[in-house]
This record gives structure tokens, sequence and C-alpha cells, in this order.
């Protein structure tokens, strides 16, 4: 066997790449890979004397050490197209992200997911300085607090429950690993859940955050109660650190960080793509409609329609692309296909911004009337 097929083979000791991936160390999930408080797989260069390793902890990928590594590179190359594709689409996983430790990786990270389209994104690592309020006095009449333990989640009848399992398996192998290695706080309004923050990849005395808010349940202020519960249960088992990663573009997430007691400690990038062509070429649409780049998301919205059928999704922002450019013509096209796939909120279409042109024309009432017969 060559040795580049021999780098394609994980490494039987993850611990060995310990020390290449102390360079990343606002990073947890690799971490907590190579001390053994969470499952993952590490690929390196040499088991024994490692320059480059790869790092997969569920779908986060991270790289780390030396860049310029020919063989290396090449080997993850083919992983991701021949390994780690494949297995993705048999088992039906939609996204991954790739984190890197410096600009010197980019371009290899360009050869390495040569054909794959992946999209940069700009991301913020908020660090807990200190918890800036007693949850309790910010928890509204009727609300209350409980931990995510085996006892919520024996409830019968408490809605949202196979939500927050899903939120429990994102960052980790089952619910039951959850239970026996992380901890967690959730807010109940009656017989609902109404949002949750939970720990991630814990070591001995640092975690991380995930946090949600059931969409009915936002903009009350629970998620600052919910992450300041969580963060007081972090410091009552002595936790030193408590990190928060969010999008740079999602700026309520970062205002909460910040109520809360996180301040901002650092701003990287990712690549992220999605396993599914099609889709992930949708996606790189939707990056440029973010950036106001609307002939540029309709280039990447044609290139999906023309490689296969994407989700209703990829429509309907085709359609809004076409509405800002005034292509109304090729909008109501879009909706019609949006509509075809199944999209059925007419609410959003009569209120949506970017398709006020398309509301203009002749073709609007009509196309309404198929989404809502009764006015």
């Amino acid at each position: 066997m060559s040795p580049t097929a021999e780098l394609l083979r994980p490494a039987p000791d993850p611990s060995a790449a310990r020390a290449l991936f102390a360079e990343m160390p606002m990073h947890l999930a690799p971490q907590a890979v190579t001390g053994g408080t969470a499952p993952g797989v590490v690929y390196l260069d040499d088991p024994s004397q490692p320059r480059s390793a790869l790092l997969r902890a569920g779908y986060r990928f991270y790289l780390a050490g030396e860049p310029r590594n020919d063989q290396f590179n090449e080997a993850l190359r083919r992983l991701f197209a021949e390994v780690i594709y494949p297995q993705a689409h048999r088992a039906g996983e939609v996204a991954y992200s790739l984190h890197y430790p410096s600009a010197g990786w980019e371009r290899e990270i360009e050869a390495i997911l040569q054909g794959k389209h992946p999209l940069r994104e700009a991301h913020r690592h908020y660090a807990l300085t200190r918890l800036r309020h007693d949850w309790r006095a910010l928890l509204p009449a009727g609300f209350a607090v409980r931990a995510v333990d085996d006892v919520l989640l024996r409830e019968e009848g408490l809605g949202s429950l196979d939500a927050l399992r899903e939120e429990m398996v994102s960052e980790c192998p089952s619910v039951e690993y959850f239970v026996a290695h992380r901890f967690g706080r959730c807010i109940t309004h009656g017989d609902e859940l109404a949002g949750w923050c939970l720990s991630e990849y814990n070591c001995a005395d640092a975690c991380e955050v995930g946090i949600e808010t059931r969409p009915a349940y936002r903009r009350r202020g629970l998620a600052t109660v919910a992450a300041s519960a969580l963060v007081e249960q972090a410091l009552s088992r002595g936790m030193a650190r408590v990190g928060w990663h969010c999008h740079a573009r999602n700026e309520a997430s970062s205002a909460t960080a910040l109520k809360v007691g996180f301040e901002l400690s650092a701003e990287y990038t990712t690549y992220f793509a999605w396993f599914d062509e099609v889709a992930n070429l949708a996606v790189n649409g939707n990056q440029r409609l973010w950036q106001r780049d609307y002939k540029g998301a309709l280039a990447w919205y044609r290139r999906a329609f023309a490689a296969g059928d994407p989700p209703a999704w990829a429509w309907l922002r085709a359609a809004e692309a076409s509405s800002l450019l005034g292509e109304v013509d090729a909008a109501l096209g879009y909706l019609q296909g949006a509509l075809e796939r199944g999209f059925a909120d007419a609410a959003y279409l009569r209120e949506a911004p970017a398709l006020a042109a398309a509301r203009e024309s002749a073709g609007w009432a009509p196309l309404l009337r198929r989404l809502a017969p009764e006015g």
C-alpha cells in the first residue's frame, strides 16, 4: 500500500495529536477528542511524530500543524472525496464546517476541497469574564428553569422535547452520552419547552455553550436567562473557562453573549459546505444574496438548477434575487417552482421586502391565490 493510501487511515491514538491542536485553544472539540472526553477521529501524517493533523468531531473538522505537507494534503483530498462524502450521503448527513488555525491553511484547503465549492464564513468567539445577572431576577412570570436530565427527558407530554433531544445529539453521539458527560438548563412554560442552553465539549475545567430559544418564545429575554443559568451551573462545577461561538452575522447571539457576561476574544474564519452538491451550489447563492450581490447569487442558483432539483428555499431565494434585480417574470417563475416544491408561507410572500417588485406585477395575484385561495 502506498504511503498516501496509509494516510487515509484514522490514527489509533487521538492523543498523539494533542500538541498540534494546542495552537487552537479557543476550540474545545479538539481538546476533548485528544483528551479522551469526547468521541472523534484523528488523521495524522505520521502517528509517531506528526507534523499535520485532521480531527473530526461530529460535523466539525479541524486542521492543525504544518499546512505545507503535500503528501498529507493529497491524502486528505482523497479522504473527503472517497470516504467522507460517500459516508455522509449514505448516513443522510447535511453539512460540515472546517476550522483551521492560520491563513497558511487557506490555499491548501482550496486544494483539499477541490470541486466542493466551500464557503468562507466569519465567526466570533466570546469568553466568559463574569456572570452579570442572577437569572432568577430576569425570569418572566409563568416560566421555570429546570435541569436537562433523565427526569425531564422522561416527562410525557412535554412539548418540543424531541427538538431538545435533537439538539443534545448535534454535538455528541447520543442522549445517554449527554446525560452522562454534559449538563444543561432549560426553560419551561406550562407543558412546553421554551428554550435551553447546553454545555458542549466539556474538558476538565472548560466547556462551550449551545443555546436555542423556540420561535414562539423569542424576544422575551429567555436566552439570557437560560445562558446565565447554564453559566452558573458551569461555575458551580469548577469550570474556569466557558466559551461561546457564533456566526459574525448573528448579531442577536453576540448581543446575548455580551449581556450574560462574555466578551469578544477572537474573530476567525471557517469553511462550510453541504454534502449534497446541488444544495451546496444553492447555499453559495444564499451567501451572495446576503452580500447583496444579486447577479452573483442568481448565477449560483442557476448552477444548482442545472445540476439537479434543489429544495424549495433555493427557488424562493432565486425569486428574491430576481425581484431585487427587477427581473419580475423570472421572479414569478422561481416562486412557482418554490410552490411546486412545498413552500406554503403566504404571509412571508406578502411581507418579504425582497419581493416588493414582484408583488407589483400582474402575475402576482394569481400566484398568491394558488397558495392562499381564501384571500
